[in-house]
């Protein structure tokens, strides 16, 4: 079983906060103030605005109660100690009772729940854990039981979207939100429940843009989204994290290929591949930074990233943030931070890739 909140071994912020008067302008303009994870990642505009609209995807394929669940399950195996308190405060604001939420930590049979929910829920953890990622039969197994594949390639987007925001907590090592954790079992919290549910609720966005013009990056992970808004969300990010020059393009496609080949996926090797050959790498040189986590192409802050892209695939939170300690002695901070921020991304693009194997 996954640990339980209090369990996870959770250090001090890795890096400092960031004032930026617009963009703080921008969030207070949706949300009424700036959690400290827009502050720490507000340096990089790609990832900040990824960190800020991602959580508040609202699917359009299958309900709410499932979008909740699927915010505290996958905190729960990503062992993400930021985002397990947030989900599982969340959950009880909107009415979720403790029994419930106790029986999914300890995933206990889940009378609530029936049959294509407990699939469902038992999916988000496969998938959140990808250790093996879980194969065909398993997305098969949602459609058949009523699901349609436009909702089974929403869930792959949902979990893989909570995935991300799961390690950018966690690199960052984000405090925990102390006083959302103890609004529900506060008085104000117990009186004024449906008006602060119906206001958090009301933060929810979809990008309802049509997905224009080219897919340059990973275009079937963006097509196999088919016309659900997560496939423009998606393909914005690919975008503008690939054009972003705190790191180069070079360590962000080997980073993407690095967290291929650990979680076994051909379809994304293969297309890192390719973006590499564009780069000028021989099929050797690729092959080569592969497998010894090196390769000329980089500077030396970007060896230190690129070798430590491995470890991002499958980690304890206590360990990884310590590591990040050490590296973030001799890295520059904006580079650390895109080097989150793109770990994150190739991890949630992987995932995703469980549409296409």
């Amino acid at each position: 079983m996954a640990e339980l909140m209090h369990d996870i071994d959770w250090a001090e912020p890795i890096l400092p906060q960031f004032r930026d008067e617009a963009w703080e302008q921008e969030v207070r303009s949706v949300m009424g103030r700036v959690p400290d994870i827009l502050r720490r990642t507000s340096r990089i505009p790609w990832l900040r605005k990824a960190v800020f609209y991602w959580p508040r995807y609202k699917p359009v394929e299958f309900s709410s109660k499932l979008t909740d669940i699927c915010g505290l399950v996958t905190a729960q195996e990503n062992a993400c100690r930021y985002c397990y308190g947030v989900a599982r405060s969340q959950m009880r604001l909107y009415g979720y009772s403790e029994k419930m939420i106790r029986n999914i930590e300890r995933e206990v049979q889940l009378a609530e729940l029936d049959e294509k929910e407990r699939a469902f829920v038992q999916f988000c953890r496969n998938l959140s854990r990808s250790n093996p990622r879980p194969p065909k039969q398993d997305r098969q197994q949602l459609i058949e039981m009523g699901y349609s594949p436009a909702a089974v390639a929403e869930m792959a987007f949902l979990i893989g979207n909570n995935c991300f925001i799961n390690r950018v907590s966690t690199f960052l090592a984000i405090p925990p939100m102390s006083n959302l954790e103890s609004l529900p079992d506060s008085l104000m919290g117990r009186l004024l429940r449906p008006f602060i549910a119906r206001r958090m609720k009301s933060w929810a966005w979809q990008d309802n843009g049509a997905l224009v013009g080219s897919t340059e990056s990973f275009p079937g992970v963006v097509h196999a989204l088919g016309n659900i808004p997560a496939a423009k969300a998606i393909n914005d990010t690919f975008q503008e994290a690939f054009e972003s020059d705190v790191l180069s393009k070079e360590l962000k496609v080997l980073m993407f290929a690095v967290v291929a080949r650990s979680l076994e996926c051909t379809f994304c090797e293969s297309e890192t591949r390719s973006m590499a050959k564009n780069l000028g790498f021989s099929q050797a040189d690729f092959d080569h930074a592969l497998s010894t986590l090196s390769s000329p192409s980089l500077d030396h802050d970007e060896q230190q990233i690129l070798a430590w892209t491995r470890d991002t695939v499958h980690f304890q939170p206590g360990p990884m943030q310590r590591r990040i300690k050490k590296m973030a002695e001799d890295i520059d901070d904006l580079k650390l931070l895109e080097a989150f921020g793109v770990a994150a991304l190739a991890n949630t693009t992987v995932r995703i890739a469980v549409l296409l194997d």
